[in-house]
């Protein structure tokens, strides 16, 4: 065993189809969702009904009430994705088997959001737009927004995390569109094979209260028409998006040995490209996703026919996973391979910067349970990746796992996992 080795030890999934790694999984292997069409405002005086994977209220998520209460008494007293990260990095670090002394640790936390506090700030300037106008003037901007526009700054989420657990290490923010998670996970890992932390938490989590961020997507006509998510069909219109948290627990090999702890897998490595091209259309003649791809193999010493699962990006846009399925091909060309894929976001929705790590729990807990979960909706006939697309719950051997993340801005990011030699 090599000391410096980074094993991941605890997740905590935080999902609309489930709270916990039991429940989630359970949900995952019957090919459950929880998708529900929502009114969200989109305007001043405009309603939207949007199929959203929405969270229930807080009475019926065993485990919130503490959390909630700790963030009644911060400046971010109504950020729901806030209160999802805290339960789901309890979760994570009970998974673990992890105490730590609130006063002397280095647990680092590295956190991925899309849009901390944008939602609230929207929300409040919704309301302050329909108050009557005041007698003495124009209504105070400043006085009644700034606190909302301080806390949309990522490292107030940095702190209030750390201040909820009483984490003392390295601790920062990812914000690299939908490959945030991925990002997130290979710095987390990093830290711990440079010697400089021996337990590293990733967390990510996403809410909505308006549907403004969700109007841009409805114009760029990615998002779903219908509450069907169809990732790699031939009939796909977009996605619909997820709340939830998701937080995964990383140490070195090391210390989870001097613990006794069992471990879901080993972190091999990860490799990352940046289009720099456009905006929100991948760079399909670069197909820079395949040699990242490549990169990851070479770096980890592994082979394509090492892979047994394959946890796409599957966006179920027409143009994203077109370009996903052609880099795939390419990365397979003249390799054996005895893969099969499965895309988790018709599960959760898309969680945005949130998805690579609530979807690498997923496939985290296929790896534990050596069952590989279905993608829902879509067609496997009509599926152009080049292999075979799961739909119904499939028990076969998972021993390395490879995640494919991309995202908005053009980044690409690959992922390896293995199954612990000793389990």
């Amino acid at each position: 065993m090599n000391d410096r080795e980074v094993v991941i030890t605890g997740v905590g999934p935080v999902t609309s189809i489930g709270i916990g790694a039991d429940a989630v999984w359970s949900a995952l292997a019957a090919g459950k969702d929880c998708i529900t069409q929502r009114k969200v405002r989109s305007d001043v005086a405009s309603v939207e009904e949007l199929p959203i994977a929405s969270m229930p209220d807080y009475a019926e998520i065993p485990g919130i009430e503490p959390h909630v209460k700790f963030l009644a008494g911060q400046e971010c007293a109504s950020y729901r994705d806030l209160a999802y990260s805290l339960l789901a990095i309890e979760l994570a670090l009970t998974d673990a088997g992890i105490s730590h002394e609130r006063e002397s640790n280095n647990i680092g936390v590295i956190q991925a959001f899309e849009a901390p506090a944008v939602e609230a700030t929207v929300s409040e300037l919704f309301k302050m737009l329909e108050m009557p106008m005041p007698t003495d003037g124009p209504p105070k901007v400043y006085e009644h927004l700034a606190p909302f526009f301080y806390n949309m700054q990522p490292f107030l989420y940095v702190h209030i995390i750390g201040k909820a657990f009483g984490f003392h290490g390295y601790s920062t923010s990812v914000h690299n569109a939908c490959t945030s998670g991925a990002f997130a996970l290979d710095l987390a890992a990093g830290q711990i094979r440079s010697g400089q932390a021996e337990v590293m938490i990733v967390v990510g989590g996403e809410a909505f209260e308006t549907a403004v961020r969700l109007e841009w997507f409805r114009r760029l006509e990615l998002y779903a028409h219908d509450r069907q998510m169809r990732p790699f069909d031939a009939a796909s219109t977009g996605f619909y998006v997820g709340e939830g948290a998701g937080a995964i627990v990383l140490e070195s090999a090391a210390h989870a040995a001097s613990r006794g702890a069992a471990a879901y897998g080993t972190y091999l490595g990860g490799a990352f490209a940046h289009q720099g091209w456009k905006q929100t259309i991948p760079d399909v003649r670069a197909s820079r996703l395949h040699h990242v791809i490549d990169k990851v193999l070479e770096r980890t010493s592994r082979k394509m026919s090492d892979v047994d699962l394959i946890a796409p990006h599957g966006a179920a846009t027409q143009l994203s996973d077109g370009y996903e399925a052609q880099c795939l091909t390419k990365a397979m060309e003249g390799r054996t391979t005895h893969a099969v894929a499965t895309a988790l976001k018709p599960s959760f929705g898309h969680m945005l910067a949130a998805s690579g790590i609530i979807e690498t729990i997923g496939a985290l807990l296929a790896m534990k349970h050596q069952a590989v979960p279905p993608t829902l909706n879509s067609h496997p006939e009509s599926a152009n990746l080049p292999v075979p697309l799961v739909t119904k719950l499939e028990e076969r051997p998972v021993r390395t796992l490879l995640k494919l993340s991309t995202g908005f801005t053009g980044h690409d990011a690959a992922i390896l996992i293995a199954k612990s030699k000793d389990d």
